[in-house]
């Protein structure tokens, strides 16, 4: 048995993958702890995970304008102080780190301990975390055809995304009744992520009597504070939710989705072989939703909107939801794309860094 230390706490972007490369972990007999973030959507999160262990990190982000900069270098000395505690009483083989701000700390602490450090980038423009840690990681995991100039290449390594265990398909009538949608009729979900995307939910908002003339059901999840709605109107069902903890159930019970484009939202789109709309987050870092988004459209497994052009969404989804053929091409185009999701890679390579320290192997 070895023992792995995952930083991947701060938005649900990182917290998943590291979710899930530890629930594959454990099932191998590996003892993980993941390193999280205070903020909400981490509690809301791993509170679905009692198999799991978790413990709150010290981070801050490299945010813009000198008051920030000057606030960041004090956060991340008690980041890498608090981290360096931590692996003294864990005492890890090895630490993943799934970039953004809970990674810097434990990455440096590591470094500093001589513990192995591993880096995942789920985008296909990474980070500055990411950017800062592959200078040093022993193993660099990223999108395929993705690399981090000034990096050795041959730590530099084509990686998918780690989906949790329970994001599987779900029969659609399962799927429907899981979440109280009836089994017939379409159904459009709409999702800004684990932050929401208030546009999106402006946009169902103002379209409700078009779902209802044209028999659509929808499932809008809203955000962290957003309306908490069910609407019941002839022919239509209308489902407003700040959060879903049955993701696999809503993307399965979907007909179509309009989502933003992070890398985790577009892994589990492929998983569920739900076709999609997105709608890329105009002002992500380096603006990497549309680089993931790009990647998408142009495989067919999915249709890009920048949200400039959100006037044109209800002609492109209510068009889209209807064509039989053109959905089936798309489904077609996501199981291409779950097929090469291949991110064992990463276990793997995260157990062989952890034997070469001394990792414990539990007996046949």
């Amino acid at each position: 048995m070895s023992r792995v230390l995952l930083a991947c706490g701060g938005t649900g972007g990182h917290l998943a993958p590291g979710i899930a490369l530890a629930q594959r972990l454990t099932d191998e007999g590996h003892e993980c702890l993941l390193i999280v973030s205070s903020k909400a959507v981490d509690a809301r999160m791993t509170a679905n995970y009692p198999r799991l262990r978790f413990v709150p990190g010290r981070g801050r982000g490299f945010g813009p304008g000198l008051l920030n900069k000057l606030r960041f270098f004090p956060a991340l000395l008690g980041a890498v102080w608090s981290a360096r505690a931590l692996l003294r009483e864990f005492k890890p083989d090895a630490l993943v780190c799934f970039g953004g701000f809970m990674s810097v700390g434990p990455a440096l602490a590591a470094r500093l301990a001589g513990v192995p450090v591993l880096a995942h980038e789920a985008n296909r423009r990474p980070g500055k975390a990411v950017r800062l840690i592959a200078r040093f990681a022993r193993s660099v995991h990223l999108p395929a055809g993705v690399r981090i100039p000034g990096v050795a290449a041959e730590r530099q390594h084509d990686s998918g995304y780690p989906v949790r265990a329970e994001m599987r398909p779900l029969a659609k009538e399962l799927a429907r009744r899981t979440l109280g949608f009836p089994a017939t009729g379409r159904l459009l979900l709409i999702t800004g992520g684990s932050q929401g995307a208030a546009p999106l939910n402006r946009w169902v908002e103002a379209r409700l009597d078009d779902l209802a003339a044209r028999g659509i059901h929808a499932l809008c999840l809203t955000g962290p504070g957003g309306r908490d709605e069910r609407l019941e109107r002839t022919g239509s069902v209308v489902h407003f939710l700040p959060f879903c903890h049955q993701m696999a159930a809503a993307y399965s019970a979907a007909d179509l989705a309009v989502t933003r484009a992070g890398a985790g939202t577009l892994a589990e789109l492929a998983t569920c072989r739900t076709p999609a709309i997105l709608v890329p987050l105009p002002h992500a870092a380096d603006d990497h939703q549309t680089a993931n988004a790009l990647q998408a459209a142009a495989g067919g497994a999915a249709i890009l909107l920048p949200e400039r052009e959100l006037g044109r969404l209800g002609e492109v989804a209510f068009g889209r939801i209807t064509d039989n053929a053109a959905l089936a091409a798309m489904r077609d185009a996501l199981a291409l794309a779950d097929a090469a999701n291949h991110w064992e890679e990463l276990a793997r390579d995260t157990v062989a860094w952890a034997r070469s320290r001394g990792g414990r192997v539990v007996p046949a």
